[in-house]
């Protein structure tokens, strides 16, 4: 892992790595080059681990922490827990189509995402190149990032489905 000093490179961006059940984990370093693991639960939930200490965010203070680090807008964790209520859980969330997968090579349509799943495919990410609100025709292919409007035990189902388990 380079150093916190050394320019990124596309070999030195920290990539997320999948927690089959578990959520992800992403390994930093800080400025002075110490180790910081953080865990993102299905659940919403942050855990930051620092030198053997845990720090646990609740998954509202976990959106507001990311939306801050991102730069793109702020919203008061009050809105956030309103906003969840009146939705009822839906989330945005991303999944990565398996290579080997059932659904590579196939479209949208064909693969009926909603109505076995429940989820609705918002956007994919192929690459840098985004299409947004795809049509139903377009194919999938091994890699590419769904981006989901669902609920968790919808995104379940969707994982499942796609690696050809459920």
């Amino acid at each position: 892992m380079p150093t916190p000093a050394d320019p990124p490179t596309p070999e030195s961006v920290p990539v997320p790595e999948r927690l089959p059940a578990v959520g992800h984990r992403l390994d930093l370093l800080d400025e002075s080059g110490r180790p910081v693991t953080v865990i993102r639960l299905k659940d919403g939930t942050i855990e930051l681990h620092v030198e053997g200490t845990t720090t646990v965010l609740d998954a509202t203070s976990a959106r507001s922490l990311g939306m801050l680090a991102s730069g793109h807008f702020l919203v008061r964790p009050e809105l956030l827990a309103r906003a969840d209520a009146v939705l009822g859980g839906l989330e945005l969330d991303w999944v990565t189509v398996p290579a080997g997968g059932p659904a590579v090579g196939r479209s949208i349509a064909e693969l009926e995402f909603r109505k076995r799943t429940g989820v609705t495919i918002v956007a994919i990410l192929r690459g840098s190149v985004p299409v947004v609100d795809p049509d139903p025709h377009q194919r999938l292919e091994a890699g590419d990032e769904l981006v989901v409007a669902c609920r968790a035990e919808e995104r379940a189902a969707l994982e499942r489905f796609l690696a050809g388990t459920g």
